[in-house]
């Protein structure tokens, strides 16, 4: 082993050493874990998929009713009952991360007091939701998708959107989102011509 190896050994040894340890306890609201389930497939995903797209758009299409098909959808898609999510939505940046069932319904239908910034994404409406898979990564019970999905709305012009999204497959064979991290593609400020 090469004297410089040595040294970064050493040096990351000591760091380690010097780390306080870890208490469970202070990071049990942001910690949990996926149970293990039968092997999840590329089937299981775009079935998963195509159940958001169609939830997203009856929530815009239940008028009094959104909160109680939202409710509904987010139970039925969304990990929930397996402890904090990973879900950072497309068009928050007051309060980007939604680990809960109360964050993630107020972005798709607004009116919750603690998330001002909402407007309620599903509530525009939209009359279809597709998704572009660019790669799907499977291990076990567990998928991680990433992609592109297209929003039509109203006036039928599409709204593109990038996101990365996990998938787990339950002992009961549910196929829920645990991750879901979306942004707008990116788009480089206007240059600006220098002063002569």
């Amino acid at each position: 082993m090469s004297a410089m190896k040595k040294t970064i050994l050493s040096l990351t040894a000591i760091a380690i050493a010097a780390i306080p340890s870890i208490q469970a306890e202070e990071y049990a609201d942001h910690v949990s874990f996926l149970p293990e389930g039968p092997t999840i497939t590329q089937e299981d995903v775009e079935a998963a998929q195509k159940m958001w797209g169609e939830a997203v758009v009856a929530i815009g299409e239940a008028g009094d009713e959104a909160e109680k098909v939202a409710k509904n959808a987010a139970r039925t898609a969304y990990a929930f009952d397996l402890g904090p999510i990973q879900f950072k939505p497309t068009l928050a940046s007051e309060q980007p991360f939604r680990p809960d069932m109360e964050g993630a319904l107020s972005y798709f239908i607004g009116g919750n007091e603690e998330y001002t910034e909402d407007k309620g994404f599903a509530l525009k409406p939209w009359s279809n939701v597709r998704f572009d898979n660019h790669v799907i990564k499977k291990q076990g019970n567990i998928a991680i998708a990433m992609g592109h999905y297209f929003f039509t709305g109203p006036n039928g012009e599409e709204t593109k959107v990038e996101y990365t999204k996990g998938y787990v497959k339950t002992p009961d064979n549910r196929v829920l989102i645990f991750l879901q991290d979306s942004s707008l593609p990116y788009s480089p400020a206007p240059t600006v011509a220098a002063a002569e």
